[in-house]
């Protein structure tokens, strides 16, 4: 109870955040606004794995998941699964577990700091950081669970106590295959950073930093070039960076060759809109952190240097890989300031705090301005979503919109509209939502002429709008 009682703040703020986003996720879900990408395919996933077909699904574009991403951490969720067979499960343990990652940054930031308030302040700017927000509201993502086992490894790994940092960057590497080029930039950060001038190379940490680094790029290199293709896949997000290469050697190669191709790559509006969207909410401290910012460059490469609108947008998934790297940095940059330039130390708190709240007003999806409030009502799409999802039976293969399927992915062969492999057995269709046909109402059209004027489908009509399509 002391113990609760010396660090209350910080599990409420925990408690707090779990509630919210906890609320939020399940009535998003609820009321029909997650989607087949990426509700659907990791509700359907998690279905067949306790059905004896692990990893499988028919929604992406192969079927097995570890051919797509290398997440072998999924695994350690199925027990719980299996408990409760459910999406609002996974969206749960999703919440408790970006919340969790408060607790092993504030352990960080008030041993570096010294200062219990500063690391409550830092603490509130995790929690309050749009990207985390984000990252949580859209959907569920194995990634996600990334971030509170990556500010544990880093955690450790910055007092010396490398078994428990070990653990924990292990389980960081499993969560996706990105991630693992991620602990290795940590090995060598923590390899090349200095401690004191008493501090020799080869000393304990430097070892053990030196092992993860390497120990990392090997399993990316096993997990690229023989685990994922074993599944009949590979990095086959590699097309988002086709203006730079067709291959990742190529990739390199033309960087090395061409700099001012990564200049022309990065050095935009929107990429530097993003940049600042980033930085801002931590009022720019990362960027007083020294070594620590090689803990951000994979993950600021991978965003920057694609040519895909979202990944750098701070609107989806795509920031989990540095939100650890920069809260890290963050606190380091503090640190730094302080130590340096004390004259500046309260200036950089303030700063801090009014980038919370510029960060939180401005970008976060639940501040006062743009919390969706609607998700405690109901609308008409809803209710029929409703009916409909409860009108067919677990047996039958279905097709659905993209709002529609995570509600009834719950089965072996689940598609998105117009993704079929061939008919399914039941198609949902709201005949007003052409999506997933690139604004092509022509095609949408004749795609739902495929169904109701076959002869072996049969069509229940809802309203004008809604229909189902099921076999005799």
């Amino acid at each position: 109870m002391t113990f609760i009682r010396a660090h209350r703040f910080v599990f409420v703020a925990i408690g707090l955040y779990s509630i919210i986003f906890g609320v939020v996720t399940a009535l998003r879900h609820y009321n029909f606004q997650t989607q087949t990408w990426d509700m659907g395919v990791f509700e359907q996933l998690f279905w067949n794995t306790i059905h004896g077909r692990v990893m499988q699904g028919s929604i992406e574009e192969l079927p097995q998941h570890f051919g797509i991403h290398w997440s072998p951490g999924l695994l350690l969720l199925v027990p719980g699964y299996a408990i409760f067979p459910s999406p609002y499960y996974l969206l749960f343990i999703q919440v408790l577990a970006l919340a969790a990652g408060a607790w092993p940054l504030y352990r960080l930031a008030l041993r570096v700091l010294q200062r219990e308030p500063l690391a409550k302040l830092i603490v509130i700017a995790y929690l309050l950081y749009p990207s985390l927000h984000w990252l949580n509201l859209f959907d569920f993502h194995e990634i996600a669970f990334f971030v509170p086992a990556m500010l544990a490894a880093l955690n450790y790994a910055d007092i010396d106590r490398w078994r428990w940092a070990a653990f924990w960057f292990v389980l960081a590497a499993s969560m996706k295959e990105d991630a693992i080029i991620v602990v290795a930039f940590a090995g060598l950060y923590f390899l090349v950073r200095k401690k004191s001038k008493a501090s020799v190379w080869w000393s304990r940490e430097r070892l053990c930093a030196a092992l993860v680094a390497v120990g990392a790029f090997m399993y990316f290199m096993l997990a690229v070039k023989v685990f994922m293709p074993a599944f009949g896949g590979g990095l086959l997000r590699l097309d988002r960076y086709a203006a730079l290469g067709s291959s990742a050697g190529a990739i390199i190669k033309n960087l090395a060759m061409h700099p001012m191709l990564f200049f022309r790559t990065v050095v935009t509006l929107p990429k530097l809109d993003y940049l600042l969207w980033l930085l801002a909410p931590l009022a720019f401290l990362p960027l007083f952190s020294g070594r620590a910012l090689l803990l951000i460059v994979p993950g600021l490469l991978e965003n920057l240097l694609t040519t895909n609108q979202f990944q750098f947008s701070t609107f989806y998934q795509y920031d989990a890989v540095l939100i650890p790297g920069m809260c890290y940095c963050a606190v380091y940059g503090l640190r730094n300031i302080m130590a340096r330039w004390p004259a500046r130390a309260a200036f950089a708190r303030r700063a801090l705090v009014a980038g919370i709240m510029i960060g939180f007003f401005v970008r976060s999806p639940i501040n006062p301005f743009t919390f969706p409030f609607g998700l405690f009502g109901t609308n008409s799409r809803w209710q029929t979503f409703r009916k409909m999802s409860r009108d067919v039976p677990e047996n039958l293969s279905v097709a659905a919109q993209t709002n529609l399927l995570p509600h009834l992915a719950d089965r072996e062969h689940a598609y998105q509209l117009g993704m079929e492999r061939s008919f399914a057995d039941a198609a949902f269709i709201d005949t007003a939502d052409p999506f997933g046909f690139d604004g092509n109402t022509d095609a949408f059209t004749a795609y739902v002429k495929q169904y109701a004027e076959n002869p072996a489908y049969e069509v229940a009509a809802y309203s004008d709008r809604y229909i189902i399509v099921r076999k005799k």
